[in-house]
């Protein structure tokens, strides 16, 4: 009857093998590595558009302070300053959109803000940061609030004295921002810069 019953009884199906999900997590994992590479490589570009639109902005509020405001000069630097403007704006909307996609909360990923930069065991750098970066960072933010505020209340336009004093002080306040980002925080991207570059390489 034993035998009857063991004679009787469905056969076991096979377990199934566990290639499949192994596979399955691979494939998932393969857009988001695609997707690690692409922010590094939009990371990379953002710093070098920083590094120009900075350097330009510098050659336009020269040029405007040595040859005036409608010389040919600023008119050149000035295109040139308006268009690394528009790069770097469109490259920091894509690196902040690919951040979002991979997660809040991948810090790894998370661009450097320029008041952190600077390790806390690097004294050098955290002397320069106090007591210079950060003192003409908040300078020149200062200068180009004034010269906005008195361009809003300068009565004549571009004609009147008011005006032109507007356009000095704001010229002054944004060549101190690109000097100082140029000499002081892209120097410490930089490294930064190197290291994602040679992670790109590797990949």
């Amino acid at each position: 009857m034993a035998g009857t019953r063991a004679a009787g009884a469905p056969p076991q199906a096979l377990a199934p093998a566990p290639g499949p999900p192994a596979r399955r997590g691979a494939a998932a994992a393969a857009p988001r590595g695609r997707l690690e590479l692409a922010t590094d490589a939009l990371r990379c570009c953002l710093t070098g558009a920083t590094l120009v639109c900075n350097a330009s902005c510098v050659a336009f509020m020269s040029s405007r302070g040595v040859f005036g405001r409608g010389s040919r000069a600023a008119a050149v630097a000035g295109k040139l300053f308006m268009r690394s403007l528009h790069a770097t704006g469109l490259l920091l909307l894509l690196t902040v959109l690919s951040q979002q996609l991979l997660g809040r909360n991948n810090e790894a990923r998370v661009a450097p803000r320029w008041w952190q930069i600077g390790g806390g065991g690097r004294g050098r750098q955290d002397v320069l940061r106090r007591f210079v970066t950060v003192p003409t960072f908040s300078l020149s933010f200062m200068f180009m609030a004034v010269g906005l505020l008195t361009l809003i209340l300068a009565p004549g336009k571009e004609e009147s004295y008011m005006a032109s004093v507007g356009y000095m002080v704001g010229d002054v306040g944004c060549f101190l921002h690109s000097v100082a980002f140029c000499l002081v925080v892209y120097p410490e991207l930089l490294v930064q810069l190197r290291s994602i570059y040679a992670k790109l390489k590797e990949d």
